[in-house]
């Protein structure tokens, strides 16, 4: 019989040299230990007997398995994959070494006295422990990418090449600032903090008198959620959320209710908000002193515009002005509700975030918008224009006590919206007049 010997590809031994060459170079940790492995299995190879029965097949598959064998063989040190190559220089030499206030006001819209104030309070909900993969990130660094990543127009991305981390170190450190921020720090700092008396003087200076407050609405713009595309789109035919205000004769919001839709109308969120209720049964300002104008009791106030429902203590301007006393209401008012909208202005002016659509998910935009709230409190009680005035800090984060729960009585209070309408008008129209009655005479 005649033997018959299979013929192999010429380029059979070029393509085992090919995959052992490809496999070291995606091996370099274990290329030492490899070599060792392999040297020793070549020398027990070289020790045995050829056997010459064996086909040229044969032999050459043996040898391609012992090394094989050989590779997977090799011993392996553990290690855990970190990203290479991200300096944190800047952070470290450049901003915490370096920059006086005039460059944290600048970047950061605080000085540094205050964000150290901020990070001292955040500092147990924030700190996490080093572990045997990686050290952990300092409580100042992420507190620093948080407020960077608010006061800049910038992405994730953009975070993540300026401190040298992850992009989603760069989120998780965003998210868990604002999370810290609503639970430990809004009830601290969105609150009615200066005497009613005090509020009502600084609105008289302006020109209007008995009054505590303006409210207004503010669009923040969204990703327009998957589950109610239709409800979250406003009238100008874009998804965002609705941040309701009331803020001070300074511009400090005291009362704010966020994340409704944005197809929402500023009445419907009024009625239903907790201010409104809490108003309407005189339970929100502890002391509330009454103006008799006219044999009409005026409670303190707060100015609207045209969209809120007319209350007691809510008064907006006439639609249809039709003698003097109507329109120097009007200007009066106007004049005194703009502090609301000045302070809408503010609060985007210093967290440029707010200029764009934010790209997180609705879910988790409520935390970083009230973040953005008690930031901008912050700031507007210590004038952090001006870095001369940063001594205010202290007693704002260290001495403020949150402020009370409010305690409805669902029994009382209640009237019906034209009974609102009715005794709103009453007010306005006593107040028109005491304006134009006490106006300035002109020489």
């Amino acid at each position: 019989m005649e033997s018959h010997q299979v013929a192999m590809p010429p380029d059979t031994e070029e393509t085992e040299l090919l995959l052992l060459v490809v496999t070291l170079l995606c091996h370099w940790t274990r290329v030492v230990s490899a070599a060792q492995a392999f040297m020793h299995a070549t020398d027990v190879h070289d020790s045995l007997p050829q056997a010459s029965a064996l086909s040229p097949v044969s032999g050459r598959r043996a040898r391609g398995s012992r090394r094989w064998v050989a590779l997977a063989a090799a011993p392996t040190p553990r290690r855990f994959w970190v990203y290479p190559h991200r300096s944190r220089d800047w952070w470290y030499n450049c901003v915490w070494s370096s920059w006086n206030d005039e460059e944290w006001l600048k970047n950061f819209r605080m000085s540094r006295g205050t964000f150290q104030r901020i990070v001292d309070s955040l500092a147990p909900a924030l700190r996490r422990q080093d572990t045997r993969m990686r050290a952990a990130l300092p409580v100042e660094m992420r507190v620093g990418m948080a407020i960077w990543y608010l006061a800049s127009p910038n992405s994730f991305r953009e975070v993540r090449q300026q401190f040298g981390v992850g992009t989603t170190t760069a989120f998780e450190a965003v998210h868990e600032f604002c999370e810290a921020v609503k639970n430990i720090l809004f009830k601290r700092v969105v609150r009615f903090a200066d005497p009613v008396e005090k509020v009502m003087r600084g609105f008289a200076n302006i020109g209007f008198p008995q009054c505590v407050g303006a409210i207004d609405g503010c669009h923040i713009q969204i990703l327009n959620p998957s589950d109610a595309p239709a409800d979250y789109i406003n009238r100008k035919r874009v998804a965002s959320i609705v941040l309701m205000a009331v803020c001070d004769d300074k511009g400090r919001f005291f009362e704010v209710d966020i994340g409704h839709p944005g197809r929402s109308h500023d009445a419907h969120i009024f009625r239903g908000c907790h201010f409104t209720q809490a108003m309407d049964r005189g339970a929100f300002f502890p002391v509330n002193p009454v103006l008799s104008i006219h044999g009409v009791a005026v409670p303190p106030l707060i100015l609207a515009d045209g969209a809120f429902p007319m209350r007691r203590w809510l008064v907006k301007p006439y639609l249809h002005p039709r003698n003097a006393i109507e329109r120097l209401y009007n200007r009066r008012m106007s004049r005194a509700r703009c502090v609301v909208e000045r302070a809408f202005g503010r609060l985007k002016g210093r967290w440029k975030c707010l200029w764009h659509k934010l790209p997180i998910r609705v879910e988790r935009v409520n935390s970083l918008v009230a973040t953005c709230v008690v930031l901008h409190n912050l700031c507007e009680a210590e004038n952090q224009d001006s870095p001369e005035s940063e001594w205010r800090t202290g007693p704002l984060l260290t001495q403020m006590e949150e402020q009370q729960p409010i305690i409805i009585d669902q029994g009382e209070g209640s009237y019906s919206e034209d009974q609102h309408l009715a005794r709103g008008k009453a007010v306005r129209n006593a107040l028109a007049t005491y304006l134009y009655c006490n106006r300035p005479v002109q020489q």
